[in-house]
């Protein structure tokens, strides 16, 4: 099975080259990685899945680079075919502790995306999330030189709240990173992927230069700054189905409705 998973993702990776041209790039988005096979969480994914999938990547024709970069170029205008970054959103503890050991051995950058109003207790963003990291498993991951990012204070879906809970999450989140790390974080992911114009338009006043949702689907310098796809990435992600959609076009995959949840 692993030669003929391994052919699969040569082949896609030849026909993303072919495609190249229309292709654009791939962001990841990951949440918790653990270390127990066993364990059937629907937004996780195991140590040696996660080293598999970033190899599927590498093996597909992508080169890893980090989410700033990526994006730098993305709003420079320039193209950003054959690219690709990962996210990690929650802060949650499996990142620093199973996740962090891959992104070495592998040399792959990353950004985390993290929410300011728990650190090392249980969470209840979605069913069966694990523990959150602590303060301390954050500023050493940002030592260890991966990218922070903001998921706002509290992780509530941003489009209903007040223009002053907006603020408060959105600037207040980000104040929080920066005075924790020392260091700018001008990148957004939204809670749940939902957002509508309002939103948007608060993500820019607070100062964030760009956002991601969670519709899966490629980026390119076309793309709305605020609205930027991702690969929504769970254990489903086997060599072959990874390396099938990375090998889609941009165009193969629908439009993004507001308040998505993709």
């Amino acid at each position: 099975m692993l030669a003929v998973g391994g052919r699969v993702a040569a082949a896609a990776g030849r026909l993303v080259m072919r495609r190249s041209g229309r292709g654009g790039g791939v962001v990841l988005g990951y949440h918790d990685v653990v270390d127990a096979p066993e364990a059937d969480l629907e937004l996780s994914v195991t140590v040696a899945q996660l080293r598999t999938q970033l190899l599927t990547v590498r093996r597909a024709g992508f080169r890893i680079v980090p989410l700033a970069d990526l994006l730098g170029r993305l709003l420079a205008g320039d193209d950003v075919d054959g690219l690709a970054a990962v996210s990690f959103d929650d802060g949650l503890a499996g990142v620093p502790r199973h996740a962090l050991p891959v992104l070495h051995e592998l040399e792959v950058p990353a950004t985390v995306f993290a929410v300011t109003s728990c650190w090392g207790g249980a969470s209840s963003w979605w069913p069966e999330a694990g523990p959150v990291m602590t303060r301390a498993e954050l500023v050493s991951l940002h030592e260890a030189g991966l990218a922070i990012g903001a998921h706002t204070r509290t992780h509530r879906s941003l489009p209903g709240l007040t223009d002053d809970e907006l603020r408060a999450e959105l600037a207040g989140g980000r104040d929080d990173l920066e005075q924790l790390v020392g260091a700018p974080v001008d990148l957004l992911a939204y809670p749940f992927g939902h957002h509508d114009p309002r939103v948007r338009a608060a993500t820019q006043d607070a100062g964030f230069a760009a956002a991601h949702t969670f519709r899966n689907g490629r980026v390119g310098p076309a793309d709305d700054r605020w609205r930027l796809a991702r690969f929504t990435m769970t254990r489903r992600h086997t060599r072959s189905r990874l390396a099938y959609h990375l090998a889609r076009t941009a165009s193969s995959w629908p439009p993004q409705p507001d308040r998505a949840l993709d």
